[in-house]
């Protein structure tokens, strides 16, 4: 879905499916079927993140450049920094998604100075007709078929914004409804502590009115986990002065919303109950464990996903879940009665139950799996189980794990062995284990 030059080499994650044997391909006019899961395997440090957070950043630079970015500061991108070229090049974003029923390629290159390039294509009848095109901070060409003000908004876009910001801020109405679906339909969870309370507050929100759908599907959501839960309930509790820090924070950039909504939103905390001995018994939030409060953060975003059928980008989809509950959520997003709008959801993990058959019989296609692999110099490499042909039978999660398609950690046991010699004082060499790479096959045999 995005491309990032960054990282040296162009790498597309794309999410059109593969035709299986005996299906006919689309015909060129046609928009290509997709996936509607995608999972990022590769060992630590390989880029599994950062395929997501160029995909967050594109996102955000689409939703806030124009009113945010100060004139003066440049572009706040972070380029490959292992190398002496990447600072100097552009940085390259591109993102094909389909919109009222039609194909549009939108994306832009920047340096930390400027825009360098933008463009926006449309593919009515399968050929590209250009809506805009910008070589340079200055340079624009328009296409006959997209209406309004666009010699006004060339200029009030400045060097370092985005036109398709700037014509959302002024308001034009085709722009911005492109606009508002690549700066608000493509969400994301990761494990980062402010991400976490976004989307646990996000949920909260949904049961604030325990008479509403949203309080009755959470509270089914989060019973039919099997985490001991019969029911949630919200209670009022005092603040603390962090999160006195934080109401303020989110006011700076919230502004719309009013302080009393939202520090009443704060000062209501879930309340779990638990059966024991057949009386209930409240849990706050704080003292459940790490999977019941992770579950309960994802819970709320995937609904709001599935009915809107939006871009879910999860990292990390294993951390606190047992793998039960990671494949349910990918045989939601798989399962056309949970997801009839088309919602996607791109992960990263290290769960390698996903790409058996242990949980669910073949879980994940093979066009739904992608790798992540570092180069010699520390670049990023993106590719598909696809590019592989493994036989018929074979167990994607075996030859994972064998190292069949890279993207595994090579650990050389043999210096781990010598360093605890060296620390511990024994006398002479180790005896001889130097398992470097994956484990042998017939372990997973």
């Amino acid at each position: 879905m995005a491309n990032h030059r960054s990282i040296r080499e162009e790498q597309e994650l794309s999410l059109v499916a593969v035709p299986k044997r005996g299906e006919a391909k689309p015909k060129a006019h046609e928009i290509p079927p997709t996936v509607h899961v995608a999972g990022i395997y590769g060992a630590n440090a390989s880029g599994k993140s950062n395929v997501l957070d160029a995909l967050r950043w594109m996102s955000a630079a689409v939703k806030y450049s124009h009113i945010h970015w100060q004139p003066d500061a440049g572009v706040p991108r972070e380029p490959f920094r292992l190398d002496d070229t990447s600072h100097e090049e552009p940085s390259f974003y591109e993102i094909d998604f389909v919109f009222e029923g039609v194909r549009h390629s939108y994306g832009f290159e920047v340096t930390d100075r400027e825009v360098v390039g933008e463009w926006l294509f449309v593919f009515p009848h399968g050929r590209p007709k250009r809506l805009f095109e910008r070589e340079g901070p200055q340079d624009y060409k328009f296409g006959k078929s997209l209406k309004g003000e666009l010699r006004r908004i060339e200029k009030l876009t400045r060097p370092n914004s985005l036109y398709l910001s700037c014509a959302a801020s002024n308001n034009h109405p085709y722009l911005s409804s492109i606009h508002h679906w690549i700066g608000t339909h493509i969400r994301f969870a990761t494990q980062n502590s402010f991400d976490e309370g976004v989307r646990f507050r996000f949920t909260q929100s949904l049961i604030e009115d325990p008479g509403s759908k949203g309080a009755e599907y959470v509270s089914r959501l989060v019973r039919v986990a099997d985490l001991g839960i019969t029911d949630i309930v919200l209670s009022k509790r005092e603040i603390d002065g962090f999160e006195k820090e934080f109401i303020s924070f989110i006011r700076e950039r919230l502004p719309d919303i009013p302080e009393e909504e939202f520090r009443k939103r704060i000062e209501q905390r879930p309340l779990f109950i638990h059966d024991y001995s057949g009386k209930p018994r409240p849990l706050p939030i704080d003292e459940e464990s790490d999977g019941t409060r992770s579950w309960f953060g994802l819970v709320g975003f995937v609904l709001r996903v599935l009915e809107e059928g939006d871009v879910f980008l999860v990292d990390e989809i294993d951390s606190s879940l047992h793998p039960v509950l990671s494949s349910t959520l990918i045989r939601m997003f798989k399962d056309p009665v949970i997801n009839p709008k088309g919602a996607q959801m791109v992960f990263a993990s290290h769960d390698t139950t996903l790409l058996g058959t242990m949980l669910e019989n073949k879980l994940l296609e093979r066009d739904e799996v992608w790798f992540t692999e570092k180069d010699a110099h520390g670049a990023t490499s993106l590719y598909s189980l696809v590019e592989f042909h493994p036989r018929g039978d074979e167990n994607p999660e075996r030859g994972y794990l064998q190292g069949r398609y890279g993207a595994v950690p090579h650990v050389n046991f043999q210096e781990i062995r010598s360093l605890f010699a060296e620390l511990h004082g024994a006398a002479g060499e180790p005896s001889a284990s130097a398992e470097t790479g994956p484990p042998p096959e017939s372990q997973y045999a």
